[in-house]
């Protein structure tokens, strides 16, 4: 078999095969239950084919010194989510929970790209095995995108927004082994989360195959909005454990490791983005608990349970619901869904348009305003005491131009399925966030009644929302030129 000069497919090849590896942990519990394993056999035997034929295809004559170019990676961070999900749906359909195949692919796309929204009410699915798949694939989509954003995505987007201060800098490259180690870092404070967040819901009354479910869906940002989850431990110790684990899981992970690896964990406290991430997250739950006492009418210790939870959940787009937000009052509502827009640190499992990049746009609006009062005066924008070069800074408003217009013309196709407009608004604000519980923000909104066309669309979105668009536009624009080359 001769030589495929392209790490795209060895790259898909390895994510398949991890598929396979994540598909025989409910494959043994089902066995252990004495459920059906055959809807987990087949797609852990076809993934597992796939990978090895594609890592196979991608022989290397010259090893780990391969560079992936730019279009290759624009075309792995758009393709391994859907590539994913063609194995990923299979056990959905196959354990006969969902019926159609567009419903079931939606269902595994929300799962990986830990969007949170579902066709399904999982409490009320009787077959536990599928329940298991289902945080399990969460937690393998959120593993996923640290992968995409350690090594995948600075190729793509000339690291904007991951090298912003020298603190929290990547060393990137495009070399297959060297991606591996970047990747090895992120995946270890990833599962090292992980572990710590089984504790605290073991020691907050959750059973460990419990616990351990729950830490995987909330580290990897999954959520839901489902807030019967957290009902049955009304002394908030549930909240607890979640808030403390989602608090650690939106900051930046590489940064984390840094700081593990150097042994200096002051060089937390000195970034700057960690300091607004810190004060967004007290400010946030300080003033949604005011309303909530003073407006709402909440107990005291209600407020400030209910408050600092939700900000935590919606900042750092996990979408964990604690209480019916749809009875909550406006101001509440459109502020949580304004969180869930502005997402927590860079280098985190979560979406949104991050905290650094909130600043940065807030430091060109003001600069834009000093240099219209002394149009001679050279305006220098600053991060941690270090220059934002002007190519960062453009790229930084080309993302915040096409997320928004993404944004409304999802909206806009969304009401087409009839949803009213502010429900449609918050659907599509969920997708592009990958905060689910976004589109629970105005009424109670699943999956099971919508169009197969609107499952796929939303599917459309969220990789949209993961893939941070560029990479989409990336391989727009070179499908274009093909079209006018031969056409």
């Amino acid at each position: 078999m001769g030589q495929v000069d392209s790490l795209l497919p060895l790259f898909l090849g390895r994510m398949a095969q991890v598929l396979a590896l994540a598909l025989l942990v409910p494959l043994a519990a089902a066995l252990l239950w004495g459920e059906d394993a055959l809807p987990f056999f087949l797609p852990a035997l076809c993934a597992a084919a796939g990978g090895t034929l594609l890592a196979r295809l991608a022989a290397m004559g010259e090893g780990g010194r391969r560079q992936m170019r730019v279009v290759e990676s624009a075309l792995a961070m758009v393709g391994v989510w859907p590539f994913l999900a063609l194995f990923s749906m299979q056990p959905f359909l196959l354990a006969h929970v969902l019926s159609s195949p567009a419903a079931a692919f939606f269902e595994s796309m929300s799962a990986l790209t830990t969007t949170g929204l579902s066709c399904l009410s999982y409490p009320e699915v009787t077959v536990r095995s599928v329940v298991l798949w289902h945080s399990l694939l969460c937690w393998v989509g959120g593993g996923v995108f640290v992968i995409v954003l350690v090594a995948i995505l600075p190729n793509v987007s000339g690291c904007f927004g991951l090298t912003l201060t020298a603190r929290q800098s990547l060393s990137f490259s495009p070399v297959w082994n060297r991606m591996v180690a970047s990747v090895r870092q992120g995946l270890s404070v990833y599962a090292a989360l992980t572990a710590v967040s089984s504790v605290l819901y073991f020691l907050a009354g959750l059973m460990p195959l419990a616990a351990v479910t729950r830490a995987m869906v909330t580290v990897s940002s999954g959520g839901s909005a489902d807030y019967a989850l957290f009902a049955a431990h009304a002394n908030g110790a549930l909240e607890l454990a979640g808030g403390i684990t989602m608090l650690f899981a939106g900051m930046n992970l590489l940064l984390c490791w840094r700081a593990w690896h150097s042994r200096r964990f002051a060089l937390l406290w000195r970034d700057m983005e960690l300091r607004l991430y810190v004060f967004g997250i007290l400010a946030s739950g300080f003033l949604l608990s005011a309303v909530l006492f003073f407006h709402d009418r909440l107990a005291l210790f209600d407020s400030l349970r209910y408050g600092f939870f939700h900000a935590v959940s919606f900042l750092t787009t996990t979408g964990y619901v604690a209480a019916p937000l749809a009875d909550w009052s406006p101001f509440a509502r459109l502020y949580l869904l304004l969180l869930a827009f502005v997402g927590g640190c860079i280098g985190a499992a979560g979406g949104g348009l991050k905290l650094m990049r909130v600043a940065v746009l807030v430091r060109l609006a003001l600069a834009e305003v000093r240099r219209t009062l002394h149009p001679h005066m050279v305006v220098s924008i600053k991060m941690d005491g270090l220059a934002v070069a002007p190519k960062i800074a453009q790229r930084i408003l080309t993302f915040f131009y096409l997320f928004v217009a993404v944004f409304f013309a999802s909206s806009l196709v969304l009401s087409l399925s009839g949803l009213p407009l502010m429900r449609a608004m918050a659907v599509a604000a969920g997708c592009l966030t990958s905060t689910g519980a976004a589109a629970s923000l105005f009424a109670p909104v699943g999956f099971s009644w919508a169009p197969g066309w609107m499952q796929l669309f939303a599917s459309v979105v969220m990789v949209l929302g993961r893939v941070e668009i560029f990479s989409f536009l990336i391989l727009l624009d070179q499908g274009v030129r093909y079209f006018r080359r031969h056409w």
